[in-house]
C-alpha cells in the first residue's frame, strides 16, 4: 500500500456513507431572516445558550488542539520569567551553564510531560527518529537556503543593525573569549541545544497536533507560534520563513532530527558569523556585492533543494511502507477549503490558553520595544 492510499479524502460525500441533510421543499415558506436593509441577521442567543458557549470555550472545545496551546502558553510564560533573572548571574563564569539550565526548564521538561500525557506511542507521531543518509544533500541545501533567506530578510527588517551579536530570545547574548572550552560551550548552549528544544516542540509536537487539517495548516500554525516565541515584531517575517522551511524539511524527511540539524546549522552561522556580518552592514556604505552573493546562494540552494525534494517524493511514490522501514503515514497537503482557512487559524487560538499565549506575546513584544 502506498502513501497515496493512506490519504483520507478531503471532502466527505454522501456516497461515502454520510446521509444528506434534508432540505425544505420549494413551496415551503422560508424563515424570515432579513431586515429592511436586506442583510441577514443571526438569531439572538438565550442566556442558557450563551452560558453553554462560554463553558465550551473555557474547556477549549472550540480549539483545534487545546492541549498543544497550553504547552505553548507555558513555554511563553517560562521564557518571559527567565528575563527576570538577575543579569549579573548570567554574566558570571557559569553563564553557559545558566543558559543551558534555563533552556532545559523552558522547553524539554514541559515537552517531556506533554509526551507522557499523550502516551508511549506519541514519539512516533512527533517523528523523533533518525534521517536517512540519502537525505544529507537535502539537509545541506536546506541549511544554505535558510541562511541566505533569513539573512536577506533580516537585512530588510533591519535586524543586522539592531542585533550586533547572536542572541537567544532577546535574553541570552552569545559571548566567546576565543578559547577552545568557551567555543565548545558556546556551540552547545547557543546552537545545538536551542535547535533541539525548539524543533522538538514546534516541528515535532505542534505539527503532530495540528496536522489533522493537513500539512500546510500544521506548518502554518506551528510557524506562527514559533515566530511569536521570539517576541520580536520586526523579525516576524524571518521566523515565519524559517518555521515554514523547517516544517518542509521535517515532512519531506519524516524526521524531526533532520529539522534539528538544519536549525543547528543556521545557529552555528549566527554564532560565528552574525557579529562580523552585522559590523559589515553598519560600517560599509555599499551592500550591493553582499546582496548579490546572498541572492545567488539563495537561488542555487533553492534549486538544489527543490531537486532533492522531488527526488525523495518520486522514490517514495514507488516504495511501499512494508518495503521501507522509515516510511510512515503522512497527512494530506491541505484538507481545508479557501474560505475555511481564516476560521481554522482563529480556532487555533480559540481557548483560554490561546488567548493567554497572545497576551504573553504582546507583553514580550512590548518589553522588547521598551528596551
Amino acid at each position: 500500500m502506498t502513501d497515496r492510499e493512506n490519504l483520507e479524502p478531503d471532502v466527505t460525500t454522501p456516497e461515502a456513507g454520510v446521509p444528506e441533510l434534508d432540505t425544505p421543499e420549494r413551496d415551503s415558506p422560508a424563515p424570515e431572516t432579513k431586515k429592511r436593509g436586506g442583510k441577514g441577521r443571526r438569531p439572538k442567543l438565550s442566556a442558557e445558550e450563551k452560558a453553554a458557549r462560554r463553558r465550551a470555550f473555557l474547556r477549549g472545545e472550540y480549539s483545534v488542539a487545546p492541549a498543544a496551546v497550553v504547552l505553548v502558553c507555558i513555554i511563553y510564560a517560562l521564557l518571559l520569567l527567565s528575563r527576570l533573572i538577575d543579569t549579573a548571574f548570567l554574566n558570571r563564569e557559569n553563564r553557559y551553564l545558566s543558559t543551558i539550565l534555563l533552556q532545559l526548564m523552558i522547553f524539554p521538561i514541559p515537552a517531556y510531560l506533554f509526551i507522557r500525557y499523550r502516551g508511549a506511542e506519541y514519539t512516533r507521531a512527533i517523528r523523533f527518529r533518525r534521517f536517512r543518509l540519502s537525505h544529507i544533500f537535502l539537509i545541506l541545501s536546506a541549511t544554505l537556503f535558510l541562511i541566505s533567506g533569513c539573512t536577506l530578510l533580516g537585512m530588510l527588517c533591519g535586524m543586522m543593525n539592531t542585533q550586533p551579536s547572536f542572541t537567544l530570545y532577546d535574553t541570552f547574548v552569545s559571548v566567546n573569549d576565543g578559547s577552545v572550552g568557551s567555543t565548545v560551550r558556546l556551540v552547545l548552549a547557543y546552537a545545538v541545544l536551542p535547535a533541539f528544544c525548539e524543533e522538538l516542540v514546534f516541528r515535532g509536537i505542534l505539527c503532530a497536533e495540528y496536522e489533522r487539517h493537513g500539512i500546510l495548516y500544521a506548518a502554518t500554525v506551528s510557524s506562527l507560534f514559533f515566530a511569536f516565541l521570539h517576541f520580536d515584531l520586526s523579525a516576524l517575517p524571518v521566523y515565519l520563513f524559517a518555521g515554514m522551511l523547517l516544517a518542509i524539511v521535517m515532512y519531506v524527511t519524516r524526521s524531526t532530527v533532520a529539522a534539528m540539524v538544519v536549525h543547528g546549522g543556521y545557529n552555528l552561522f549566527g554564532v560565528f558569523a552574525q557579529a562580523g556580518l552585522s559590523g559589515y552592514c553598519r560600517n560599509t556604505g555599499s551592500l550591493g556585492l553582499l546582496i548579490v552573493l546572498l541572492i545567488v546562494l539563495l537561488l542555487l540552494s533553492a534549486a538544489f533543494l527543490c531537486g532533492e525534494i522531488a527526488r525523495i517524493l518520486r522514490r517514495r511514490a514507488n516504495v511501499t511502507i512494508s518495503d521501507s522501514p522509515d516510511e510512515i503515514s503522512t497527512p494530506g497537503l491541505n484538507r481545508l477549503g479557501v474560505r475555511a482557512w481564516l476560521p481554522a487559524l482563529r480556532d487555533a487560538f480559540a481557548s483560554p490558553a490561546g488567548l493567554g499565549a497572545l497576551v504573553l506575546w504582546v507583553v514580550g513584544v512590548a518589553a522588547h520595544l521598551l528596551r
